[in-house]
């Protein structure tokens, strides 16, 4: 029984043709139960891709959302028009928080592009948790993630406003991720591992009782972090094992190099058009 995972929203494009790459991330994940999408992008380049891929999105059951930033959810009104019938969407009760990046000259809104009223005009039903919980098959969903490390630390530029006028971390307790259960362990598939992505393989294996990492794919977040928690985070994700990693979106251009070379033999990267199977 096989598990195909395609790529269709990613900041490049893994192969020639009308792939459009944007900033963001979204990935069909067809199992044999069921097809599910995990993510949107921005909203520029799904549909694009669904049909340059000849994949049909209408067969989907249900979305889930690793979390409320625009680049993973802004799809979303775009794929309600193109279906034009309900669609279920799993997700953190925290996605319609206000959410911003800020910088010394910047505050961005980087927040869901639309209200929930407003979606769920379009066709979207919530189904809102913070478990763990199984999708369909060998799928799992995260639930929110626990914090077990002490170096894996929040992006400073992620802020929610703090109800006295000004700004404060953004905890994003609403970051989600998806785990397939297969005969070589798990493949772990990341939207951009706010939670820390030690936290998130950390929560799988003690939820799912699988210690083997089949594969690892998706954005890390590991962009932006410090040179310490890097370091930290790499020496962790060695002992794991892991079978292959697939670099994406959030993980960075010269972490993505430096992962890539760290691994070598082992990574890839998880482009617009990549796809894997799975058994």
């Amino acid at each position: 029984m096989t598990t195909r995972i395609t790529i269709l929203c990613e900041n490049s494009v893994a192969r020639p043709g009308g792939l459009i790459a944007e900033h963001g991330f979204a990935a069909l994940i067809k199992t044999p139960q069921d097809s599910i999408l995990f993510d949107t992008g921005q909203g520029f380049g799904l549909l694009n891709n669904a049909r340059e891929m000849n994949l049909d999105l209408q067969k989907i059951s249900s979305v889930v959302f690793s979390h409320g930033h625009c680049d993973h959810t802004g799809g979303l009104p775009a794929l309600l028009d193109h279906l034009q019938r309900p669609l279920k969407v799993v997700a953190h009760p925290d996605i319609f928080r206000a959410r911003y990046w800020r910088s010394n000259f910047e505050l961005r809104s980087i927040g869901m592009v639309a209200q929930r009223a407003e979606l769920e005009g379009q066709g979207a039903s919530f189904s809102l948790g913070c478990d763990f919980q199984q999708l369909t098959g060998n799928l799992y969903c995260s639930g929110e993630v626990t914090r077990r490390t002490d170096f894996e630390v929040g992006d400073p530029h992620l802020v929610i406003p703090d109800g006295h006028g000004g700004y404060s971390p953004d905890p994003l307790r609403d970051d989600l991720s998806l785990a397939l259960t297969t005969n070589k362990g798990l493949v772990i598939l990341l939207g951009c591992a706010h939670a820390g992505v030690i936290n998130i393989i950390e929560q799988f294996r003690e939820k799912s009782g699988e210690e083997r990492i089949c594969a690892l794919i998706g954005g890390t977040h590991l962009g932006p972090v410090s040179e310490e928690q890097f370091q930290a985070t790499l020496a962790k994700l060695k002992r794991y094992r892991i079978g292959r990693i697939g670099l994406s979106h959030c993980t960075g251009l010269n972490r993505g190099a430096q992962l890539f070379q760290e691994f070598s033999g082992r990574s890839f990267f998880a482009a617009a058009g990549t796809v894997l199977e799975f058994s």
